[in-house]
Order: C-alpha cells, then structure tokens, then sequence
C-alpha cells in the first residue's frame, strides 16, 4: 500500500464562475470516421497539436449512450500541447448501430480500432463518468496499450450500474457504512429537488398547482411543453451536474444527445456483470499513472470518499480536488479544472 497524492484545488467560486473556458475545440480541427469490422461507421472529431508520440490523448465520453461534444469545451483548453480526438461510442448520436452489437466488449474493440487507425503504440485515455467503466475494461484487455489514465468524476471500477459493488467497496474501506453513504446519496437528491424547485419557481416554471408539493414528487417535464419544457429539463440536468444549478443555461448536451436504449442494452447483456467484476483487479495491476480529478459534489462519489481510497492502493495513483464542483467539475470551477487537467496529462502521458 502507498500514501495517497491528495491535491485540494480551491478558486473563489465568484471568481470561476465569470470566467469562460477557452473557447471552442481547435483551428485545425478535423472530423472523420472509422468502420469497424461488423459495418458500424464511428464518428471522430480531432483537435489540437501533438508535439511527441505521447500527446494524443483519446477522450471517452460518459453515458452509457452519451456522447462526444459535451466535452469539447472543457478539453480544448490543452490543445494547444496536446491533440485530443474525440468519438461517439457506437449507439450513441452520430454512430448509429444495431442494439445486437451494443455490447461492452464491442465497446473495447472499437476503441482499440481507434488507436490502431491513429497509428498509436500506446495511449493517453481521459475518460469522463461511465466512460470510466470503458477505460478500464480497455485497460483490462490491452493492459500494454495503456501509457496512462485521468478519470474525470468517473464511476468506481467496480460500479455496475446503480451504485459500488458492497463486497469490493469493503475491500478498500472497511469499516463502510453502506446505508450512510446510501441515505447521504439520498439527502443529496432531496436536495438537489428542492434546488430544481427555486430555481424552477424563479424561472416562473412552477405553476400554483405544484406549489407545497416535496421536491422529490416535482415533475416540471409534466406540466410543461416545448420551450419551458425543455428549460425545466435543463435546469434538472445542471442541478445533477454541479452545485449550484443556477448555471443552467451553460450546460451542454442532454435529450437528443443521450440514449437510453444503450445502456438499456449494455445493463441487458448477460456477460456484463462477468466483465465488471474484471474490472477492479485490473486497475490494481496497471503500474503506469492514474490521475483522478473530482468534484466534491460529485454525485457519484460525494466527499469524495471511495475514490480516494481507491488511489491509495493503485501503483502510480493521485487525485485532485475541486471544492465547490460537481459531475461537471469544469463548470464549477474552470480555472482549477484547467490546472489540474494539465498537470494530470503531463503526469499521464510520461512528459
């Protein structure tokens, strides 16, 4: 066992929030696809310079069936070191594929498709949410192909689906309260209900009817229509996101850009539960580096608690917080998001 590399990032949050990322994904930007061997056309989008062989880095997108361009804006403020390619996973916007072929393992192929069509030895993953589970079963499979990793607000490599694995989650943290992180999980939400209610409330979306209805009955998308509707949806997706949903009209993403009908068809599949359970245990064999950057009002893991346990048994694991960020770490606090994703890639990547 090692010490954990703890990192606390803390920007005045009036000062973080008026700043604008660098703006949109590189000049010299291209889009392209690849077809892998079963006829599924895979979008790319590339950006940005690479100085040496180490410098591309392959973003993998969260969902399961999100996709790429939530995390354009955030990603291109390093592409002035690095070139960073995006790509929808297959079944997500602008890679349609049958539901037959949605499956995990299709998902591991696919990227390794990607590296061999980029003429990569080895690669940088920056992995975002679920896209998590995707980086470390690559990493499962192609464990020499891997230079390094950084987890943006990523699931724990031994999350299924709702929530950690309670036997693996004993394993780094043993005396774990699982029904207080599951009623802390839940205050959260409450919460975050009431959140969406004020805001809701401001916007003028909460019609006298739903006015003393608790928070976590509230149903805006019911009551609402068109434009409002699509705003109430907004500011529910900002509230998961961040933390404070006041933000809302600069998320990205949401509605058309999500399927749910492919993580329906990932959970579906008999062998991904087989293949979670890979998942752990290759991490803890990886000795190359594996930076890790949360929010700590990241839903997934608030605190954070679990992650940093979880680096303190990996080889070569550090992680950096952002006080006063959430999933989205990038729109709470920009600035310190910036620098620690550069510091994370330099790291990653060797240089």
């Amino acid at each position: 066992m090692r010490a954990v590399c703890l990192t606390v990032l803390m920007v005045c949050g009036a000062c973080a929030s008026d700043r604008t990322p660098a703006g949109a994904a590189g000049d010299a930007a291209e889009q392209w696809y690849f077809w892998t061997d079963d006829g599924v056309r895979h979008y790319v989008y590339e950006a940005g310079r690479a100085a040496g062989p180490g410098d591309t880095v392959i973003a993998i997108h969260g969902g399961w069936g999100a996709e790429h361009s939530y995390l354009l804006r955030p990603l291109s403020t390093v592409q002035d070191r690095y070139r960073v390619v995006f790509y929808d996973q297959r079944g997500s916007l602008r890679t349609p594929a049958p539901d037959s072929t949605i499956r995990l393992q299709r998902f591991v192929a696919d990227l390794e498709h990607l590296r061999k069509t980029l003429g990569l030895e080895q690669v940088t993953l920056v992995a975002h949410s679920m896209g998590g589970n995707l980086a470390y079963a690559y990493l499962n499979q192609y464990p020499d192909r891997v230079r390094g990793l950084v987890l943006l607000g990523t699931v724990y490599p031994f999350w299924a689906g709702g929530g950690p694995n309670i036997e693996l989650l004993r394993e780094i943290w043993p005396d774990a309260d699982s029904s207080a992180l599951a009623e802390r999980n839940r205050a959260f939400f409450r919460e975050l209900g009431q959140r969406v209610q004020q805001i809701a409330d401001r916007e003028g979306l909460l019609p006298d009817s739903l006015r003393g209805v608790p928070a976590e009955s509230l149903n805006l998308m019911a009551v609402h229509r068109d434009r409002d509707r699509t705003r109430a949806w907004r500011i529910q997706f900002a509230a998961v996101n961040t933390c404070n949903a006041d933000r809302w009209r600069e998320m990205e993403g949401g509605q058309a850009f999500y399927s749910q009908n492919v993580a329906n068809n990932i959970l579906r599949d008999s062998t991904y539960h087989r293949s979670v359970a890979a998942l752990w245990p290759a991490l803890l064999r990886f000795q190359g580096p594996v930076r890790v950057i949360y929010g700590t009002c990241d839903y997934v893991d608030l605190g954070p608690e679990i992650w940093p346990r979880i680096v303190e048994r990996l080889a070569d694991g550090a992680i950096t917080v952002l006080q006063g960020a959430g999933h989205s770490s990038w729109l709470g606090q920009p600035e310190a998001f910036e620098a620690a994703l550069r510091k994370a890639l330099a790291e990653a990547a060797g240089r």
